[in-house]
């Protein structure tokens, strides 16, 4: 079967959407299958392209067998709304190119956001009459006017027809958790399409034997002190003021330490409001790479999620699957109604309380340096609980579903 994969975000981006549509793209060549990718230049968590991609219209490479087309991305120096829906149009420009390039599949899979790429997606299997699944990791229109990130009422509305003419044409639509998949329901109008395709993890190739205390000396960290940290994307849907207000808690507390790990549209906002503070063990660390960030997760002893409460609470960050394979400690603040709270706390996967309730936070973090046997206890449900996110019998279901249309 020849596979053609839409994607914004893809390999080397290393983080969010960009390790499930590059590994699956990875996984359906393993099955033989022929695949092909069309994208953009690698630009995200960081906001950067590499300098030899500056000044780039198109280029095709192939890695692990896959071809990968790419297009000119723009990236802005300071994202907002309006850049960032130019840098969409953009790619869209040249992601219509490419697909012209690649020429007919059997099986057009979208990643979204950007709902754009869905509208090509259904335009191109008009054109060339095969089929389209669209994979949603995230519902743009609804965080974006939830986060008051967009204003006018009339391009929402917009948005939202361009969202319900791609899934009412496309084949199947499917997104990462059971909460996303039944407003996707509401909005396709026909269940037969919508099915559950979470995000996954390859559980026998994470990290195993990591020497321990490499990070914690890289960084001059005590090995007697607690790492309490955040690691991944910084941006407005996060809300990573409260771990800043946490830390400002424990300023007098010389048995932990608080890290704030990665890049993003929010870094400086955040970094000032910290700088306010006057904290001396709360730190900012630059996006770890790969091998970096394996040593980080032997040593962190709790991993901080937080997420805003937004209009459609459904969002379950990609990064827990991977604390939970090594058994890290989650300490998680969102809201009660949201699909994040209720999968750790129902669970008891995770150390949990209502968004923005510090004193529960730090109650919390008070328990795990009284008692740390409470880690152990949590490791043992996280790896568990992470079985049946396994990327083979994920994946190979995804592809069987794709195989029998």
């Amino acid at each position: 079967m020849k596979i053609l994969i839409n994607s914004l975000y893809f390999y080397p981006d290393h983080s969010g959407i960009a390790i499930y549509s590059s590994d699956f793209a990875f996984y359906a060549k393993e099955q033989g299958h022929e695949v092909n990718v069309i994208t953009g230049f690698s630009f995200y968590p960081n906001w950067k392209k590499k300098v030899e991609d500056r000044r780039r219209f198109f280029s095709k490479e192939k890695i692990n067998g896959v071809n990968i087309y790419r297009g000119y991305t723009y990236v802005p120096i300071r994202p907002n709304t309006v850049n960032r829906l130019l840098q969409e149009l953009g790619v869209f420009i040249f992601s219509t190119i490419n697909y012209l390039r690649v020429g007919k599949p059997d099986c057009i899979v979208v990643f979204t956001t950007p709902v754009s790429f869905g509208l090509l997606g259904t335009f191109f299997k008009k054109i060339y009459k095969t089929t389209l699944l669209i994979n949603v990791q995230d519902f743009q229109v609804e965080a974006a006017a939830s986060l008051n990130m967009v204003k006018s009422t009339l391009f929402v509305k917009l948005l939202k027809k361009v969202e319900y003419l791609t899934y009412k044409n496309c084949d199947y639509v499917s997104s990462i958790s059971e909460s996303m998949c039944q407003i996707l329901e509401e909005k396709v109008f026909q269940k037969e399409k919508v099915f559950l395709w979470p995000n996954w993890i390859s559980i026998s190739e994470y990290p195993k034997g990591i020497e321990k205390g490499v990070f914690r000396l890289e960084n001059n960290i005590n090995q007697e002190r607690i790492i309490v940290a955040y690691a991944g994307n910084i941006g407005l849907k996060q809300g990573l003021e409260i771990l800043v207000d946490v830390a400002e808690m424990f300023k007098t507390n010389a048995k932990i330490e608080f890290l704030i790990i990665g890049d993003g549209a929010g870094l400086q906002k955040l970094k000032n409001y910290a700088t306010k503070k006057q904290l001396d063990k709360l730190r900012f660390l630059p996006f770890l790479d790969e091998v970096s960030y394996k040593h980080f997760l032997e040593d962190v002893d709790v991993v901080f999620i937080s997420q805003q409460k937004t209009e459609k609470d459904i969002y379950f960050p990609s990064k827990l699957l991977g604390l939970m394979a090594v058994g890290k400690t989650i300490l998680v603040t969102a809201d009660p109604e949201s699909e994040l709270f209720k999968i750790l706390n129902n669970n008891g996967l995770a150390l949990a309380s209502n968004y923005g309730d510090v004193d529960k936070i730090c109650q919390h973090l008070e328990s795990v340096i009284k008692n740390p046997s409470i880690k152990s206890k949590l490791s043992e449900k996280t790896r568990e609980f992470v079985r049946k996110y396994d990327r083979e019998i994920v994946l190979s279901q995804v592809l069987n579903k794709i195989d029998n249309r």
